[in-house]
């Protein structure tokens, strides 16, 4: 084991030497400029009152009137005659004089008074909390609390949620506040990705692929320089923006891990630095939106637990955090990264790395290159067990997404999307196996088909067995799931694969999306069924 952390250290050392090299004279004192300015904008954007949800309303009170402390209000002490006169004038939203709230005529004004009458209704049960002592109640006593949003009854009808409206800060300001974290993961994240392409290009990769280390070993130590740097500009504005620290340090070391694997698979599957680029900027989108988005429900469903953002800011604001919350957000990504980074450890070869494919097409071969060939059964197992991380991520953002649209399109993309990604988790490593002649006859397919069928479905298993499975508390998380005994999803699972598998067997892997619509659609049909939407 300590040689193996020697080559990694070596690498690494040696990946400092080239980013010190690269920049250099200039070079360095712009990126030093450049970093200074985020850093400072960082902390100005989150020092704005605006962001951290302060002052977003101003209030009018008269010199005789209550003291109000909520930091969403700008207080402003005005006599009865200025106060009505700023009122008019759109000064202020709300007026508080001779015993009564006088708000203005927008849409704002209401908002505020709605907040300002919440805040002093409060204000009013903590002052008789106080004035009287509960325990010489006689002969009634009344206790209450308040109840958190999965204990109400779902048969209450809705209401519109107006963030402004809620007693705590709002959840986009939070959200914006924590989302600066981010920014130095991507970016040092992009400088990775950006020296991981120039040496592919120049061919230096071949110098590390020539000598004595092993794939994995490179992947780890060129990558272990950027992990630091990651987590150590993280924590940095943590302590700047005084954030919580421990919860901080241990939500972002999945998010680094997550982000930088991700970044790693972008140079081996592309070829030049414009198609790079573009794809880096497509998964710095993709990324942000599968942590910000689900975050944006903090407080009004589990699946904002899917984010490290809902933990940092739920730390941030006093809550405790179970271990299975932060399950929920820490394993799928540690899993997807543990998984792209063998995928990566197999793929590093200069056959690969020089191919020009269709994008689908390369990862479909990153697959094949990560089996065991003399063990293609036990690899199509283990396949399609290891890719249930991704496949669960996956779902999980087209959940996210599909959650803001109304209900019939969301069941819908929910269902497409899921059956789609779960189809070609399940297929790929045959669909590899058939187009580089491993196969030799319909009844191999067959087989596979099954052992394919039951590593996925085992892998579904294992991930309610770590309880990190929140979606089965959402309302579209039956899309998701498969319903009745163990041996009736192995049995529809099996169906699928054969189908697809057979169709790439008979009429050969070009027209592998027609096969694969035949899975999707029979699949569909069985879910349809499941859900009762059709009989």
């Amino acid at each position: 084991m300590s040689g193996f952390l020697k080559a990694v250290s070596a690498i690494s050392r040696r990946e400092l030497t080239r980013l010190r090299v690269r920049f250099t004279g200039r070079a360095r004192i712009l990126m030093l400029v450049l970093l200074a300015g985020a850093g400072l904008l960082s902390i100005a954007a989150y020092q704005r009152q605006t962001i951290r949800g302060q002052n977003l309303y101003s209030i009018g009170v008269s010199p005789d009137g209550p003291a109000i402390t909520d930091p969403r209000f700008r207080v402003l002490t005005l006599p009865h005659d200025q106060g009505l006169r700023y009122l008019d004038q759109g000064l202020i939203d709300c007026y508080v004089g001779d015993g009564e709230v006088i708000k203005g005529e927008t849409r704002k004004a209401s908002y505020a008074a709605g907040a300002l009458r919440l805040y002093l209704e409060d204000l009013e049960l903590a002052r008789i909390a106080n004035a009287y002592d509960s325990e010489s109640a006689f002969p009634l006593r009344v206790n209450f609390r308040i109840l958190p949003i999965n204990e109400v009854e779902t048969s209450q009808p809705s209401q519109p949620v107006i963030p402004s409206l809620m007693e705590t800060e709002m959840p986009f300001a939070r959200v914006v506040s924590t989302t600066l974290y981010l920014f130095p993961i991507f970016l040092v994240s992009l400088f990775f990705t950006g020296g991981f392409m120039e040496e592919k290009i120049d061919r230096r990769i071949s110098v590390l692929l020539s000598a004595p280390v092993s794939t994995l070993q490179i992947i780890l130590g060129k990558m272990a320089p950027y992990f630091a740097f990651a987590l150590l500009s993280v924590m940095g504005l943590a302590l700047v923006l005084d954030g919580p620290i421990v919860m901080t340090f241990f939500s972002f070391i999945p998010v680094i891990l997550f982000v930088l694997s991700v970044y790693l698979m972008v140079p081996l599957l592309y070829r030049t630095f414009k198609d790079t680029t573009f794809i880096s900027m497509l998964a710095t989108t993709i990324i942000t939106v599968y942590l910000v988005f689900p975050a944006m429900f903090s407080g009004v469903s589990d699946l904002s637990y899917t984010s490290p953002l809902t933990l940092v800011m739920n730390a941030a604001a006093g809550d405790r955090i179970s271990l299975k919350q932060y399950l929920t957000s820490a394993v799928p990504m540690t899993l997807v990264c543990v998984v792209l980074v063998y995928i990566g450890s197999r793929s590093l070869n200069e056959d690969f790395l020089t191919g020009f494919k269709p994008i689908f097409q390369k990862i479909s071969d990153a697959v094949y290159l990560s089996m065991h060939r003399d063990h293609p059964g036990l690899s199509i197992f283990l396949a399609s067990a290891f890719l249930i991380p991704i496949v669960y991520m996956a779902q999980l953002g087209a959940l996210t997404l599909a959650s803001n649209l109304s209900a019939r399109f969301a069941i819908a993309a929910v269902l497409i999307a899921s059956l789609i990604i779960e189809e070609t988790a399940k297929s790929l490593s045959i669909k590899g196996l058939i187009e580089n002649h491993h196969i030799h006859s319909w009844y191999q397919v067959i087989v596979y088909a099954f052992l394919s069928a039951l590593g996925f479905l085992l892998g579904e298993k294992l991930m309610v067995i770590l309880s990190i499975r929140v979606v089965s508390q959402a309302a579209l998380s039956a899309v998701l799931l498969h319903a009745g005994k163990l041996w009736i999803p192995l049995v529809a699972h099996f169906v699928f694969t054969s189908l697809v598998s057979l169709g790439v067997y008979w009429f050969g892997a070009r027209r592998y999306a027609y096969s694969l619509s035949v899975g999707v659609l029979v699949h569909l049909v069985y879910n349809l069924v499941v859900l009762g939407l059709i009989g």
